[in-house]
């Protein structure tokens, strides 16, 4: 179940070792900062481990944060591959310039374009063109503390065999307050269903295993992480999932390229979870299309609160129809219906009725 940690408000004590040298940093400005990370040592002579998959879309105003904290990371050498998908402000601009900058700190930059809308076609395009044996996936308006892909790589060497590995992130608020997500859920998959605990800036995995497993789906502008992270983990087997200091700070936005609200896009989210569950039934994991049916219920419930009774009524529909069982059918609809009057809690409760043996659900 997830576990949340409420930290020290924006205007009083870090708990973050970085925040205070963020917060230097945006004072002295950025040009000042980026000389102080061109005084970084020179890198190692040795192959980059880890590449950074960045797509943005008119993101001028946030994107330094982001850049900043990517150039701050004491792991070198590194790469990033940032893609512009048809901005019409000036972030490639701002790419190309922060790719000359920290170049000779030993970040190795490409900066790439990618004029087919949406953000899993940007990380397709970027995916494409790692080589190093391991990738991972950010977000352009969020931030990782410095030692972040360090503590990775250090992981990766005492876990070789795991294809994939989660850790946990912080979300911070407009107002400055931070919670820390944590799943612990000793079953990774059914954690990432409920909780999407593998969600984009989550993990890192080994690139053969990614492309391997087809990539983003570009067909889902919603939940396309949900899906690809179901994907994943259901065709692993070595996943794994280290917990302790976030090494990630999410900032929710509205401009985000995948959108945001439920019912507005209720007909492909629903979509999303029809993906998850082929690739839970083509790698055998058929047990788990319980916890899509719970997913799904969740998803009509908050339909229902935001008023779009109709796609909540098709997807209850859809749901109940193919399930024996009066208890099953009663404990599903429990769910939603506490859904669409607390806008939470579906989770824990279809956690507290579910988590059975399969044959007694």
């Amino acid at each position: 179940m997830p576990a949340t940690t409420k930290l020290a408000k924006k205007n009083k004590d870090y708990s973050f070792p970085y925040e205070r040298h963020c917060l230097d940093a945006s004072l002295r400005g950025y040009a000042a900062f980026i000389l102080q990370v061109s005084q970084l040592p020179p890198p190692m002579n040795q192959e980059p481990l880890i590449t950074i998959v960045l797509p943005i879309k008119n993101r001028a105003d946030l994107l330094p944060r982001t850049l900043r904290s990517i150039a701050a990371q004491t792991l070198r050498p590194l790469k990033v591959i940032a893609v512009d998908n048809a901005s019409t402000d000036s972030t490639y601009e701002i790419l190309a310039k922060w790719a000359e900058e920290v170049t000779p700190t030993g970040i190795e930059v490409m900066v790439l374009k990618e004029e087919k809308p949406g953000a899993s076609a940007a990380r397709n395009r970027g995916l494409r063109e790692v080589t190093t044996p391991y990738v991972m996936f950010f977000d352009s308006d969020d931030e990782m503390l410095s030692g972040h892909t360090q503590r990775l790589a250090e992981c990766i060497a005492a876990n070789p065999d795991a294809e994939i590995i989660g850790f946990d992130i912080a979300i911070r608020d407009d107002d400055g307050w931070t919670d820390i997500k944590s799943v612990n859920d000793s079953d990774l998959l059914r954690g990432h269903i409920l909780h999407a605990s593998f969600a984009t800036q989550r993990y890192i995995a080994k690139i053969d295993f990614v492309k391997a497993a087809g990539g983003w789906n570009e067909d889902l502008p919603r939940w396309n992480d949900l899906e690809l992270g179901t994907r994943l983990i259901a065709c692993a087997e070595s996943p794994m999932i280290f917990h302790g200091d976030a090494g990630v700070i999410v900032h929710p936005s509205d401009k985000s390229i995948s959108g945001s609200g439920f019912a507005v896009d209720a007909v492909m989210l629903d979509k999303a979870i029809d993906e998850m569950e082929s690739a839970l039934l083509n790698n055998g994991k058929e047990e788990y299309l319980v916890w899509t049916d719970i997913k799904r219920m969740i998803l009509a419930g908050l339909c229902r609160r935001e008023g779009d009774c109709e796609s909540a009524r098709t997807i209850e529909t859809k749901t109940l129809k193919r399930r024996n069982g009066w208890k099953r059918r009663f404990k599903l609809r429990l769910v939603g219906t506490v859904v669409r009057w607390s806008g939470k809690g579906g989770c824990l409760l279809a956690e507290m009725l579910f988590s059975t043996k399969p044959q007694e659900r």
